[in-house]
């Protein structure tokens, strides 16, 4: 396990810890997120490794995390920063993972955190769709709202407001 993949475990393992702790603190999906956002602007997530490629380097914004399995068929995959044609690479490896595990039924995209996604994008969440449930967790970003309106697919996705409502839904 690379130092990055530690990280955001340990990062999960603390968040899940402080909810049961505190259950009426924020969602330990959110505290995760936070913790690992953390970790990233001291820089201790910078890359997967020690040979970190020209892609992750230039586009450090950018970060896929996917949550811990709760053993409900459902896998998390959170994303934040701009997923383009160059930069998609890191959601399709996360979305082949959920859709190559026998155990997953469901999964939950988090795009809440977008800031920017194109038609590459839709391509990526239509492969998911057609492999599974996919719920996405927004509110959507305006480019990805645009590009479903645009192509008139809003209606093909199921949109929660929240990753727990997206586990919660039937499917």
């Amino acid at each position: 396990m690379s130092e990055a993949e530690t990280a955001k475990v340990v990062a999960t393992r603390i968040a899940t810890y402080f909810a049961a702790v505190h259950p009426y603190d924020p969602d330990p999906d959110d505290l995760a997120w936070i913790i690992v956002h953390e970790l990233n602007q001291a820089g201790l997530l910078a890359s997967s490794g020690p040979r970190a490629d020209a892609e992750e380097k230039a586009h450090p914004a950018q970060q896929v995390l996917e949550l811990p399995d709760r053993g409900d068929g459902a896998r998390v995959i959170v994303c934040a920063g701009e997923f383009d044609q160059r930069t998609l690479r890191s959601v399709q490896e996360a979305g082949t993972a959920a859709i190559d595990d026998p155990d997953i039924r469901r999964i939950v995209l988090d795009v809440s955190r977008v800031t920017f996604a194109d038609s590459s994008m839709l391509n990526e969440m239509f492969r998911l769709r057609r492999n599974g449930d996919l719920v996405l967790v927004g509110p959507l970003p305006t480019s990805l709202a645009r590009v479903l309106e645009l192509t008139r697919a809003r209606a093909l996705f199921q949109v929660t407001d929240s990753i727990e409502a997206a586990l919660a839904r039937g499917g």
